[in-house]
C-alpha cells in the first residue's frame, strides 16, 4: 500500500451489497477496478512523467459506472453530502437550471441532464474514495 492509499480520504469503500446483487454492477466495477490496478502498474514501470492512461480509461469506467447506478439504482444511492464542494455545486447548477427553465426552449432538458449528472456524482460517493469523488 502506497503512501497515499494509506490516508484515509483515499481508500477506497467497499461497495454496498445490493451492487452485487446486478450482475451489471458487478461487471463495471470489475472493469473499473482493473484499468485502474493496470493505469497503477504501467506507472510503476514506467516511471514519473508519462501518461500511463492516455485515453482516461479510468476515469471512464468509473463515470460509465456511476451513469448504470444513477439509471438503475438511483434509490439506492445516498443524499447529497453536506461536507462535499461536488456535491453543493450539482444543487446550485440544478437550482439554476430549474429556475431558467421556463425561459429557455430546452429548460426541461437542461434540468433533465443536470439531474442526471447530480445522480452520477452521488453515485461515485458509493464507490469511489473521497480524493476521487470531491474532484468530479
Amino acid at each position: 500500500m502506497s503512501a497515499r492509499e494509506s490516508r484515509p480520504e483515499s481508500r477506497w469503500p467497499l461497495p454496498p451489497a445490493w451492487m452485487w446483487a446486478c450482475q451489471e454492477c458487478t461487471d463495471r466495477y470489475r472493469v473499473m477496478k482493473d484499468t485502474q490496478e493496470a493505469s497503477e502498474e504501467y506507472a510503476r514501470q514506467c516511471g514519473p512523467g508519462v501518461d500511463t492512461d492516455p485515453l482516461d480509461s479510468v476515469v471512464s469506467s468509473q463515470i460509465r459506472l456511476a451513469r448504470h447506478l444513477a439509471d438503475a439504482h438511483g434509490d439506492h444511492l445516498p443524499g447529497w453530502d453536506p461536507a462535499c464542494s461536488v456535491c453543493a455545486s450539482h444543487q446550485k447548477s440544478i437550482a439554476r437550471e430549474e429556475r431558467e427553465a421556463e425561459r429557455s426552449e430546452d429548460g426541461e432538458l437542461r434540468v433533465a441532464a443536470m439531474v442526471r449528472l447530480g445522480g452520477e456524482h452521488r453515485a461515485r460517493h458509493v464507490f469511489a474514495p473521497p480524493s476521487v469523488v470531491q474532484v468530479y
